[in-house]
């Protein structure tokens, strides 16, 4: 059975309980140079909103957590969040290792600044903090040590790719367990993607490893990391099985194999397209054009199923951060 690598966060002091904010923004004071609301970091909640308000189901109380597949969720905030204040699976499925230092850093002051984090939480000014206003999610979790018990969430280090889905095409059926020449072919592609991952020796951000200064310090690094990738086969397999959930914030090249994987598998998904990627996507035509912007490969990726549907999340657009969202819900297979 796999286990979750914790972090705890120590409460025994009697450090208050988190403040109600106050009733009106006006009445907090705030550092009106602040750019905190507008922070790009801040658009995962927006869509983690989106998610929860069109898929109740993901937080409702069952004996198992909802399974979700966050593609290409680099540095790992939306599977963080998902996990630790909603209490949902979401796996993230990135080649890079994800990062959940400032997640936890920010957690820790506002868990020891009460005051402050109800300053933050507050909506509607620019010292907003979207974690601040879910703190009170997090505070339920204590447990009867005073911690705070912050989990790491499971990582399929792997590409979301044209070679995954068809090698699922070929290996799935409606037994659940694999026969022995569906197995061999599994085993195959996970071999060769795990090479595949491991020659390539990067880290969130795209950036190789080559600080070797001190390299004891970076190999506990590393294998602390380790703790929470699924690195078998056979467990690989068994997650995507399971998933009840695609969601893909900005997934780039993994764009059209996310949705392609949840219209295989016949699940709910989300995914808030990127960036275009002509050159390495020559194939995406729309009226025998290629597709070469944002636009055109929205009315592409809509073509994939006539129940698509399509809504615009609540933060600015910018050239490089788009907030349209495409998604489908269960009964839309129907």
């Amino acid at each position: 059975m796999m286990s979750r690598q914790c972090v705890f966060i120590d409460n025994k002091n009697g450090a208050p309980s988190l403040p109600p904010p106050a009733p009106l923004p006006s009445l907090i004071p705030y550092n009106e140079g602040s750019i905190r609301a507008l922070s790009r970091r801040n658009r995962v909640y927006v869509y983690r909103d989106f998610l929860l308000s069109k898929f109740p189901h993901m937080t409702s109380s069952s004996d198992a957590a909802c399974n979700i597949l966050d593609v290409a969720g680099g540095r790992g905030d939306l599977s963080w969040i998902l996990h630790n204040i909603d209490g949902i699976n979401s796996i993230i499925a990135d080649p890079r290792i994800p990062n959940h230092k400032s997640l936890i850093k920010s957690t820790e002051f506002l868990l020891a600044h009460p005051e402050e984090a109800a300053v933050r939480a507050v909506e509607g000014v620019v010292t907003h903090q979207p974690l601040a206003k879910l703190l009170p999610r997090l505070m339920e979790k204590k447990n009867c040590n005073g911690q705070y018990n912050l989990s790491t969430p499971f990582q399929l280090r792997m590409h979301v790719d044209d070679n995954l889905v068809e090698t699922l095409k070929r290996v799935f059926s409606s037994d659940e367990h694999l026969d022995d020449e569906r197995m061999d072919i599994w085993d195959e592609y996970w071999q060769q993607e795990t090479c595949r991952i491991e020659s390539n020796k990067v880290v969130y951000g795209g950036t190789p490893s080559t600080d070797q200064s001190h390299p004891q310090k970076k190999e506990i690094g590393d294998a602390q990391k380790r703790k929470q990738q699924i690195t078998n086969s056979i467990n690989a397999y068994d997650t995507i099985r399971s998933l009840d959930y695609i969601a893909g914030f900005h997934p780039d090249q993994a764009t059209d194999a996310a949705i392609d994987l949840a219209l295989f598998l016949k699940i709910p998904w989300s995914v808030v397209p990127c960036c275009v990627f002509p050159r390495e996507f020559p194939n995406r035509q729309i009226n025998g054009s290629r597709v070469k912007n944002h636009s055109q490969l929205i009315e592409y990726l809509c073509t994939k199923h006539e129940k698509i549907r399509k809504e615009t999340l609540s933060f600015v657009e910018t050239a490089t951060a788009k907030n349209v969202v495409l998604y489908m819900l269960s009964e839309d297979y129907d």
